[in-house]
């Protein structure tokens, strides 16, 4: 089948418009595999980071509601402690001393330096910030923190993972270009088209140098 004296004029005005058009097509295929795999790879990153930000967050909650209770178990048995003493009662006031958890000890022991009954400048009472330091509270932070980080890492790999799936599309758009651009009859339109494709493809690869890579 002769091609028609119309194209066969086009072609021979633009020797490298099928090479170009083939380069652009081969470039664009590849590279929308690629952002189709990042843009996966990083989703996938994302949704498991979360799932860690989650976890410690539960984390976090379950250390701060059992320090909680620890902290209530501890004013508590101080509050005996100080009714004993104030019923002069010594023996079950030390009886209640000696079963203060390590931390609520720690704290007691560093009240009692200050010589609370005496000085009237002492802390009222052991469960102040600078005596009373419960570990599981410390926990809580740490786990809180630690969620904090990971809901930041997946809030960018979201975002990586989306910038991806932009350069997906405008990719495809370069492929769209680059199939249809021979169909066109007029040199302008063919010129176009293929200028059309090849510049969707040259800022999508620049973004793409741009962005990070999970593998």
């Amino acid at each position: 089948m002769s091609t028609p004296p119309q194209l066969a004029n086009v072609a021979r005005k633009q020797p490298l418009f099928e090479p170009a058009a083939l380069v652009l097509l081969s470039l664009a295929t590849v590279g929308t595999a690629w952002c189709s795999f990042q843009a996966a790879a990083w989703g996938g990153l994302s949704q498991r980071t979360m799932n860690l930000s989650a976890m410690a967050g539960r984390r976090a909650a379950a250390a701060e509601l059992q320090s909680y209770q620890l902290r209530l178990a501890d004013v508590l048995l101080f509050s005996q402690y100080i009714n004993a003493r104030a019923g002069s009662n010594e023996s079950l006031a030390r009886f209640y001393s000696d079963r203060f958890r390590g931390e609520a000890k720690r704290a007691f022991d560093a009240w009692l330096a200050t010589n609370p009954f005496e000085n009237a400048n002492a802390p009222p009472h052991p469960f102040v910030t600078n005596f009373y330091q419960p570990r599981l509270l410390e926990d809580s932070r740490q786990a809180e923190a630690e969620s904090e980080v990971f809901w930041q890492q997946a809030g960018e790999a979201g975002r990586t993972s989306r910038n991806y799936v932009l350069l997906t599309v405008l990719l495809a758009s370069a492929l769209f270009c680059g199939g249809t651009a021979a169909k066109f009859d007029s040199l302008w339109g063919r010129r176009t088209v293929l200028g059309l494709g090849l510049a969707a493809f040259l800022f999508a690869a620049g973004r793409m140098l741009s962005l990070q890579i999970q593998l």
